[in-house]
């Protein structure tokens, strides 16, 4: 689902989309779409950049067998749940699971 914000921009005096000394600033809009990720299977990619490291790391992931990926045809696709299970993992493994930050404070 698509979603369209319309924001207002305002600049500040002083800035070059002022109109002039003295004078208020002329308000811009900007359109701008969000469109919300619903897919169940990434690119090796997408799945990287999801995760924020390199393709190379997750590449190196995937053969490590840390991270599950498939083949579908030639291409290779990271389900999202395989990231989610990744992170779960790696938050058990630190002691950062949410249970702890339940019982933390």
């Amino acid at each position: 689902m698509d979603t369209t914000q319309t924001l207002r921009l305002v600049p500040r005096r002083g800035r070059p989309d002022a109109t002039g000394p003295g004078t208020a600033p002329r308000p811009r809009t900007l359109n701008v779409t969000v469109r919300t990720d619903d897919r169940i299977l990434l690119s090796v990619e997408d799945a990287a950049e999801r995760l924020d490291i390199g393709r190379t790391m997750l590449y190196e992931l995937i053969s490590a067998g840390a991270i599950h990926a498939i083949h579908v045809g030639r291409l290779r696709k990271v389900p999202v749940e395989a990231l989610r299970e990744y992170v779960d993992r790696q938050r058990a493994l630190a002691g950062d699971t949410p249970a702890a930050h339940d019982n933390a404070g």
